[in-house]
C-alpha cells in the first residue's frame, strides 16, 4: 500500500471515530442536565462560640435579614447570632417561657416564641404565642383563637411572620392556620387539598420543609411525592417541580426548601447530602455541599434558611452544627 494510501486511511480512521462522540454531543445538546447561568458556592463558617463551632445537630434556625442576625432553637434555648456568626446571647430559662418550640421576628425587632406549655397533656398539648423583646423578657402572651370546626385539634409545628401575619403549620396533617398579631384567626389552608392529595394516601403524606417567599407564597416539599411546591397566598395559585432520582437536580429524599434574593429556589436533598439550586423557572442550576468531613461537606442536612447578602443557613445531623455558605448566580 502506498504512503497516500495509508495517509487517506488513517485520516478516515480518525474521522470515522471522532464523529461518533460529536453525534452523540449534538444529539444531547438540546437536552441539557442543567441550565446554563453561572452559579457558585462558598463555605463561610459554622456558627460558633468562644469555645468553637457549636455541634449542634437537626436544629430550627430563623434569621433577622434586617439585622443580619440568626436565631437557633434547640431544646427549649434560643441562641442568637452576630453576622459573623458567633454567639452573644442565649435565653429560655425562664419559666414564663414555657418550652420554645420556634420564633418569628417582627419589623421593629421584637421577639414572637411559640412555646408549648410545659403542663400540657400530651394527648391535647396547649400552646402559646408569645411576645418578648431581644432579652427573652416577657411582654405579652396570647393563645391563637378562632380556629375553625374544619381544623379539630390544629397543633402547630412551625411558626413564620410576614406584614403583621402569623403563618402556623402543622406538617404532619399538612394544615396552616393564619392569624394577626394577636393571634385571631384570618384564613386556614388545607395543602393536601390544593395539591390534590387522595385521602387514602394523606396519612402517610406530610410536608417535610416549609417556608415562605419575599411575596407571600408557601414553598413546601413532600418527600413521599419527591416534589417541591409553591402555592400562592389565596391558596388558589400552584406550581409544582421535581423528579425522583439520585443523580443532580433530581430528588430523593427532599427537606428544607427556600427562595433567595436572586429568586432562586434552594432545595435540601437529604440522601445524597447537598443543596440544590434552582432557577425561577425551576430549572436546575448548581448543587454544593456533598457528604463528607471536609467545613464545606454538609451530613444530612435538613433546614435551609436565606440571609442578608446571600448567606445560606443549613442545620444537619451528627453534630456537625450549623453550616453558611455564599450562593452566587448570573
Amino acid at each position: 500500500m502506498s504512503l497516500a494510501v495509508k495517509r487517506a486511511a488513517m485520516k478516515a480512521a480518525q474521522f470515522k471515530y471522532l464523529t461518533v462522540p460529536l453525534a452523540a454531543f449534538l444529539f444531547l445538546a438540546p437536552f441539557p442536565a442543567q441550565a446554563s447561568a453561572e452559579v457558585g458556592s462558598s463555605y463561610l463558617y459554622s456558627l460558633a462560640n468562644f469555645f468553637g463551632k457549636i455541634p449542634y445537630s437537626d436544629v430550627r434556625v430563623r434569621v433577622d435579614k434586617d439585622r443580619d442576625e440568626a436565631y437557633v432553637v434547640e431544646r427549649g434555648l434560643v441562641r442568637v447570632f452576630n453576622d459573623y456568626g458567633m454567639e452573644f446571647y442565649w435565653f429560655g430559662d425562664n419559666p414564663e417561657l414555657e418550652s420554645i418550640y420556634d420564633l418569628a421576628v417582627d419589623e421593629a425587632g421584637d421577639l414572637f416564641l411559640l412555646s408549648l406549655a410545659t403542663s400540657s397533656n400530651p394527648e391535647t398539648p396547649e400552646y402559646f404565642l408569645i411576645r418578648c423583646n431581644y432579652r427573652g423578657d416577657v411582654k405579652e402572651k396570647m393563645t391563637v383563637t378562632g380556629i375553625p370546626a374544619g381544623f379539630p385539634g390544629f397543633f402547630p409545628t412551625h411558626m413564620f411572620y410576614r406584614d403583621g401575619q402569623f403563618l402556623f403549620l402543622n406538617n404532619n396533617k399538612m394544615r396552616v392556620v393564619v392569624t394577626d398579631r394577636k393571634g385571631v384567626y384570618q384564613k386556614g389552608y388545607d395543602l393536601a387539598d390544593i395539591i390534590e392529595i387522595p385521602q387514602k394516601d394523606r396519612p402517610n403524606t406530610e410536608i417535610f420543609g416549609f417556608n415562605l417567599d419575599s411575596e407571600g407564597n408557601m414553598l413546601f416539599t413532600v418527600a413521599l411525592l419527591h416534589k417541591a411546591f409553591v402555592v400562592s397566598p389565596d391558596g388558589k395559585e400552584t406550581a409544582s417541580f421535581g423528579k425522583a432520582g439520585s443523580a443532580p437536580g433530581l430528588f430523593g429524599i427532599v427537606g428544607g426548601i427556600a427562595k433567595d434574593d436572586r429568586g432562586n429556589y434552594l432545595v435540601v436533598e437529604r440522601l445524597r447530602s447537598v443543596v440544590m439550586v434552582f432557577d425561577k423557572e425551576f430549572q436546575f442550576l448548581y448543587e454544593f455541599g456533598y457528604r463528607g468531613d471536609k467545613p464545606g461537606n454538609l451530613t444530612r442536612p435538613n433546614e435551609v434558611a436565606v440571609g442578608k447578602a446571600g448567606k445560606i443557613f443549613v442545620s444537619q445531623l451528627r453534630s456537625r452544627g450549623v453550616s453558611v455558605f455564599s450562593v452566587t448566580s448570573n
